[in-house]
C-alpha cells in the first residue's frame, strides 16, 4: 500500500499528471489485457482487443503524450528521395522553451523501454510453450512498442542544427509511388500497341 501512495505522490509532482497517467495506463492496458483477457474472452476477441489497445497506445504515445511529456515528436516519411526518412520535432528546435519535468521524462522513458522488454519476455514464453498464435499477437506488441521506442530514441538524439546525423539502423521498405505506377502503365501500353 505504501508503494501505491508513493507512486501516486510521484505522479502528482508531474507537470502533466493527467497526461502521464493516461500514458502509463495506455502502456499497461495491452499488457494486462494480454495476461487476463483469456479468462473471459476467446482468443479471437482477445487478439482483436489487444491489437486495438496496442495501436491506440502507439498513436497516443507518438502524437500526444510524447509531445506533452518530453516535447518530442517523430514520424516516418517514405516519400523522401534521400535516405533520411524520419522527420523530427524537438524541444531543441525552440530554445529555451518550457522546461521538461524530470519526473515526466523519467517515467516516459522507463515506460518506453520497459514495454518492449515485457513483450519480448512474452515472446520467449510463447516460443517455449509452442503457442504460435499467441506469438503472433506478441510479435505485434513487440513491433509496435519497439518501433515507437526506436523512433523516440532517434528523435531524442537528433540535432536540429545538423552537426550530428542520426543514422538509422532500420529502414522501412520503399513502396512504389504513383509516379512509378504511371511508368509501368506506359511500358505496358507500349507493348500492347505493338501486337
Amino acid at each position: 500500500m505504501e508503494h501505491a501512495r508513493t507512486f501516486y505522490e510521484t505522479i502528482l509532482k508531474s507537470s502533466h499528471p493527467l497526461m502521464l497517467s493516461f500514458h502509463l495506463g495506455a502502456k499497461a492496458a495491452p499488457v494486462i489485457f494480454y495476461m487476463v483477457g483469456s479468462l473471459f474472452l476467446n482468443f479471437t476477441a482477445q487478439f482483436i482487443v489487444v491489437v486495438l489497445l496496442l495501436t491506440g497506445d502507439f498513436y497516443f504515445t507518438k502524437n500526444i503524450s510524447g509531445r506533452k511529456l518530453v516535447q518530442l515528436r517523430w514520424w516516418y516519411d517514405p516519400t523522401t528521395e534521400n535516405a533520411q526518412t524520419f522527420r523530427f520535432e524537438s524541444y531543441k528546435q525552440y530554445p529555451p522553451g518550457p522546461p521538461i519535468n524530470p519526473i515526466d521524462a523519467k517515467l516516459f522513458w522507463w515506460s518506453m523501454y520497459l514495454t518492449p522488454a515485457i513483450w519480448t519476455v512474452f515472446a520467449l514464453l510463447c516460443v517455449l510453450r509452442l503457442k504460435i498464435f499467441y506469438f503472433l499477437l506478441v510479435a505485434v506488441g513487440m513491433a509496435l512498442t519497439g518501433w515507437n521506442a526506436y523512433g523516440f530514441r532517434t528523435c531524442d538524439k537528433w540535432d536540429p542544427n545538423g552537426t550530428s546525423t542520426v543514422e538509422s539502423w532500420f529502414q522501412m521498405p520503399a513502396i512504389p509511388g504513383l509516379q512509378n505506377l504511371s511508368r509501368v502503365t506506359a511500358v505496358q501500353s507500349f507493348f500492347q500497341g505493338r501486337s
